[in-house]
């Protein structure tokens, strides 16, 4: 059995802001940006374990073509992705989530 996946409030607002960034770049950037992401969660909810633990409980997986990385946590009940971050921001922006 599957577990579901969550995206925090916080991770939600790092969407967000990628997407209006990255639509400022160029009008195709968001939805090429909105597939990585999509396939990136079935890579997860598919193979959980498979990214590596880089910082206490966070895994990190990168996604494909951009230079943003998905921090989760598999939690008992749940996989929470608690960060979507530019590779180049500091770490304490989504350690300071757990």
């Amino acid at each position: 059995m599957s577990l579901p996946l969550l995206i925090s409030r916080e991770a939600r607002s790092d969407i967000v802001e990628a997407i209006e960034w990255l639509g400022e770049q160029s009008s195709e950037l968001p939805s090429r940006f909105r597939q990585s992401l999509e396939q990136t969660y079935v890579s997860i909810l598919e193979y959980p374990e498979m990214y590596s633990t880089i910082h206490r409980e966070f895994r990190r997986a990168l996604l494909r073509h951009f230079p943003y990385a998905i921090f989760y946590v598999v939690e008992a009940d749940a996989i929470v992705i608690v960060g979507v971050v530019h590779q180049a921001r500091h770490p304490s922006t989504w350690q300071r989530r757990g």
